[in-house]
């Protein structure tokens, strides 16, 4: 019985003094304050991390719109160089449309000017008009001469 009463009390001592323990390990205040303060921290991180991810979203979205800039710029650069192609293009067609009206304009005056100047060197016949004159005579006549 003294080895009943001996395992008896080993139970009841291991039952107790386990439960204390347990009791003293657990303690619920600060089971609370740890998981308080846990909730803290990850609140905090949550924040960051978006802050984070908003700042990047911000950083990428300026990069994006300065890239459009660009090439919006450099579309309107071409653009430009385009036009300027164009009117140059423009402008040389104009000046050679030019240049080939005045060589026609010229060789045709220069046929024209052919014939005149061969009739140039040999008096050119004078033609009178055939209006009477006040006195009545015909203008290669002379009125003080007398009539027969």
């Amino acid at each position: 019985m003294k080895a009943a009463k001996l395992c008896l009390t080993l139970a009841l001592v291991a039952a107790t003094s386990t439960h204390a323990v347990a009791v003293d390990l657990v303690n619920p205040l600060q089971v609370l304050e740890r998981s308080r303060r846990a909730g803290i921290e990850f609140d905090q991180r949550m924040r960051r991390d978006a802050a984070e991810q908003k700042k990047r979203e911000n950083e990428q979205k300026a990069q994006r719109e300065k890239q459009e800039q660009e090439q919006k710029a450099q579309q309107e650069a071409q653009r430009k160089r385009e036009r300027e192609q164009k009117a140059e293009a423009d402008a040389q067609h104009r000046r050679e449309t030019r240049a080939a009206k005045a060589k026609a304009g010229a060789s045709s005056s220069v046929a024209k000017v052919t014939p005149s100047q061969s009739s140039s060197s040999q008096p050119a016949p004078m033609t009178v008009p055939a209006q009477p004159t006040t006195d009545g005579t015909a203008p290669g006549e002379q009125a003080n001469e007398p009539t027969n």
